[in-house]
This record gives structure tokens, C-alpha cells and sequence, in this order.
């Protein structure tokens, strides 16, 4: 197992790609709050870490080409929200539905988009850790 503030990450990353997909190739406003859950600010008005760790994945997201959005308001949304074609090839892309841990005699493929929305629902973080470095991010396109 990761560091909890890796697999936030990795949680963070694929619940973007995934608000992304859904209404692909429509542009969006996104919330910040629809990846990290509501935020309390502090006396000074500063955000929670976790408020910032989501922030955080969405720039990262959109530096390494996977994302694209306009303007930022405030640290809270961020407007004209899309996935890249990178990252639309990748979510698309077909896996062994055996990679996971409840169905080991999968041989049927599945795209990466679905392996991931079903790990979501069952709250797997390690799963979806495991997705998202293999299939997504760390993904060579030779």
C-alpha cells in the first residue's frame, strides 16, 4: 500500500478523468468540491489540505497534457473543463478485466474507463491506484 496522500492522489486523478468522460466532449465547470468533497476553511480562509491535494491532481492532470481548462476561480472551479485526446485514448483503451482481484478468470476486455468507474464504486483505492499507474498515467505510447 501507498502513502495515503499517493492514493488520494491516484483516487483524485481517476475521479477528474472520470467527471471528464462523462460528458465528453462537452467543456464543463468543475468543482474542485466534486473531487475532494465539501472543504472547510480555516479561520484565515485558507482551504483544507485536502481541498488543495485535488487542486493539486487537476493541475498535474492538465501539465502532463491530460486535461485542459480555462480559467481558475479562486481555487474553487475551474472553467471549460475537457479531456484531452491523450487522455480520452487512454480511458478508452481496452484491459484485461482479469487484472482484478474478483474475477481472476476474466478473459473478456474491458476499457480502462469501466475497470476504473467499477473500482470507484467499490471504494477499492489500491484498485484504483493500480489502474491508474498502469493503464492511465504511467501508460507508454510507443
Amino acid at each position: 500500500m501507498l502513502d495515503v496522500h499517493i492514493d488520494d492522489f491516484f483516487k483524485d486523478c481517476s475521479t477528474i478523468l472520470l467527471i471528464g468522460f462523462r460528458r465528453f466532449p462537452r467543456t464543463q465547470t468543475l468543482f474542485v468540491e466534486d473531487i475532494s468533497g465539501p472543504d472547510e476553511m480555516d479561520e484565515f480562509g485558507l482551504h483544507s489540505n485536502r481541498h488543495l491535494a485535488a487542486l493539486g491532481a487537476l493541475e498535474w492532470l492538465k501539465e502532463e497534457g491530460y486535461v485542459r481548462y480555462g480559467a481558475m476561480d479562486r481555487q474553487l472551479s475551474v472553467d471549460e473543463f475537457v479531456l484531452s485526446a491523450k487522455a480520452l485514448s487512454r480511458m478508452l483503451k481496452p484491459i484485461r478485466a482479469s487484472m482484478n482481484e474478483y474475477d481472476k478468470d476474466a478473459i473478456e476486455t474491458t476499457p480502462v474507463v469501466q475497470v476504473l468507474e467499477f473500482a470507484r464504486l467499490q471504494s477499492d483505492t489500491t484498485w484504483m491506484s493500480q489502474i491508474m499507474q498502469q493503464h492511465v498515467l504511467m501508460h507508454d505510447h510507443a
